[in-house]
């Protein structure tokens, strides 16, 4: 598999677009991701636990909303402490569920750069007889010494 440069993957992410392929889209809806990308069939997030470090990503939007609000708000207007609190913590929530797309988008192409998102292996189906693609399957020792019918290899689409 060819690797991508990272001004490549970084765009793929910015678009929300497959790492591997960069045409497939990641997500169905704003929020809904799509389990496995429709063009090149690559699974975006195995593990449950993946969602943790694209958390990351929602802390620093978070972050960066709160302090840049603070220092306008701290500089620009003589409103109360409680007040610029809930305008800080609203703003905070709303940059996380504005830049939820983009935080999953990035995180996947970390785990793809890190070697967690590959291209689906080459299903074996039994058959396909003299095709130059056949493999012969291997002599089992649990088979008393019979021969299996010979093994082809197709790619997934």
């Amino acid at each position: 598999m060819e690797r991508v440069d990272g001004k490549t993957l970084f765009k793929r992410a910015l678009r929300r677009r497959c790492p591997v392929c960069g045409r497939g889209a990641m997500f169905h809806s704003h929020f809904k991701i799509n389990k496995a990308c429709s063009v090149c069939k690559v699974t975006f997030w195995r593990d449950p636990g993946e969602v943790l470090g694209a958390m990351y990503f929602d802390w620093a939007a978070a972050m960066v909303t709160f302090l840049a609000l603070w220092a306008a708000l701290a500089w620009l207007t003589n409103l109360s402490e409680l007040t610029q609190f809930f305008i800080l913590s609203a703003a905070a929530a709303a940059a996380v569920l504005v830049c939820y797309p983009w935080s999953r988008s990035l995180w996947t192409v970390l785990v793809y750069l890190s070697g967690g998102i590959e291209r689906p292996p080459l299903r074996v189906l039994p058959g396909g007889g003299g095709h130059k693609e056949s493999v012969a399957a291997p002599v089992l020792p649990a088979s008393g010494g019979r021969k299996t019918t010979p093994l082809r290899r197709i790619h997934r689409r």
